[in-house]
């Protein structure tokens, strides 16, 4: 199962808002968890909770709210976390010397892997695109270098490579599947900007914007694929996104957007 929460906060200093404030509230949540899920969120593999911020637009010289975008992954992340959240009043963030306060949440239903396996697998709906928006910093890593362009290989294995992380019950484990949905989608438009994402002292290159995805083949391949992208609007895509990196949307395409 999984949950996904939005807070709306008041940047009461108007500072300047960034999305890499999204890891001092990470700080400032996980401060507040069991020592045992704590440390789950050190382990290696998919953590069970992904999350970032949404920054607002900036009206004459004043910025207005902010939203941050949290995603439960797990019943034992959802009855540890969740609680913790609603209960959030304000957050200080010392280094940006600002406080931001809570002034809207909203909290959708829990979403079941039965559920969400069978919405996608069953649906009749025959869809060949899909809109994958980066809202925060994103970028993929191979061969110890960080990739600043998102190629449909990367996001085809990041897409597995969490579900399977994360699934108790579909996972996906013929590499010649991966393969095919690889061969079989292919990006059709895009525009993205590069932005470096500040972590620990260190300034890692991603980029923010979107990409159209196109994907022809067998009505069952078609509809795992829009299951594997789907999923990524709450584990999120590429690295360190437990560290405020790689929140995404996905909303099918349209037909005059999908290409022939």
């Amino acid at each position: 199962m999984f949950r996904q929460i939005r807070i709306r906060f008041d940047n009461e200093n108007k500072v300047r808002p960034q999305y890499y404030w999204a890891y001092d509230l990470y700080s400032a949540l996980i401060e507040k968890m069991s020592p045992a899920l704590a440390g789950g969120l050190h382990n290696d593999g998919l953590k069970p909770l992904s999350h970032y911020l949404m920054l607002p637009e900036r009206q004459n010289t004043v910025f207005g709210s902010l939203t941050w975008v949290i995603n439960l992954l797990g019943k034992e992340t959802i009855d540890e976390v969740f609680p913790l959240i609603v209960g959030l009043e304000s957050l200080h963030l010392r280094h940006y010397g600002t406080s931001l306060r809570v002034i809207e949440m909203t909290a959708d239903p829990v979403i079941q892997e039965n559920d969400f396996v069978a919405g996608h697998l069953l649906n009749e709906r025959k869809t060949g695109g899909l809109c994958l928006r980066f809202l925060s910093p994103t970028s993929f890593k191979s061969n110890e270098e960080y990739q600043l362009f998102p190629s449909v290989e990367w996001i085809v294995k990041s897409s597995v490579q969490k579900w399977n992380s994360y699934s108790r019950e579909t996972v996906i484990d013929d590499p010649e599947v991966m393969e095919e949905l690889i061969a079989r989608s292919r990006i059709s438009g895009y525009s993205l900007k590069s932005y470096y994402y500040r972590l620990k002292g260190v300034k890692i290159p991603g980029f923010v914007g979107y990409v159209n995805l196109a994907v022809r083949g067998p009505q069952p391949l078609v509809r795992l694929y829009n299951m594997l992208i789907s999923f990524l609007a709450f584990s999120g895509v590429g690295i360190k996104c437990s560290l405020g990196m790689g929140g995404c949307t996905v909303e099918p395409l349209s037909s005059e957007q999908t290409p022939e």
